[in-house]
């Protein structure tokens, strides 16, 4: 189907489900249907469910690397680095050592310094710095690629030898090359493990038990 035809089909769908109010399983490769026609969703990779759970908790605390790439459009942005202590505090630095991320107080002790990981930041938590001081990390990054969309602007910057999507105001229109200086909120963000993908909780362990528990919930159905 077209993609018109796909979003009319999808809120029929919808609207049937909530007249008939019958358990229904639907399958789909596209992340959008399932979050827009699931009350429960479950990812699943090689015949393994990752994660189940309700679209909002599956979107904003994804279990695993895999599960945190499917789910959103534009995906999330994946930041490889390794995690230092500096003046007593757990930091990801970032923009070349320039941008200091201080980590939430409940990962300080989590028994990540000095770890490979991968930061995970959605393409709407990055925002343009304001002109007055307001204690976040402050990026400067150059601008690759921009894609108008109409209710926003996608402003695609090199951040760590790594492309990042920010989800921008559809006013923003800044030109390729253009340095922008951008912030996001150090409580949004996310941390994977480098080797095995898992997400890393607040002890520094993989959310292992918690996963166990969606995934023995969807089985027990």
């Amino acid at each position: 189907l077209d993609a018109k035809l796909r979003v009319e089909m999808r809120t029929e769908m919808k609207l049937m489900h909530q007249r008939l109010k019958t358990t229904t399983v639907y399958v789909t490769h596209d992340q959008i249907e399932a979050m827009t026609l699931g009350d429960k969703v479950a990812v699943m990779k090689d015949g393994i469910i990752q994660q189940f759970g309700t679209p909002k908790d599956i979107y904003n605390n994804p279990a695993n690397l895999f599960v945190a790439s499917f789910i959103g459009s534009p995906p999330m942005n994946f930041i490889p680095l390794r995690l230092q202590r500096k003046e007593g505090r757990l930091v990801a630095l970032l923009d070349s050592g320039q941008a200091r991320c201080e980590l939430p107080l409940g990962m300080q002790d989590a028994g990540l310094e000095d770890r490979e990981v991968i930061l995970g930041l959605r393409p709407e938590q990055i925002v343009l710095a304001g002109s007055e001081p307001n204690g976040l990390p402050t990026i400067r990054a150059e601008v690759q690629v921009t894609e108008p969309t109409g209710p926003d602007t996608l402003v695609f910057v090199n951040l760590n030898d790594t492309k990042v999507c920010c989800r921008l105001a559809p006013d923003v229109a800044p030109a390729v090359g253009e340095t922008l200086t951008l912030q996001f909120d150090p409580s949004k963000v996310l941390l994977f493990d480098a080797k095995t993908g898992e997400r890393l909780g607040v002890a520094g362990l993989p959310k292992t038990e918690a996963h166990a528990a969606n995934v023995a919930q969807f089985k027990g159905r």
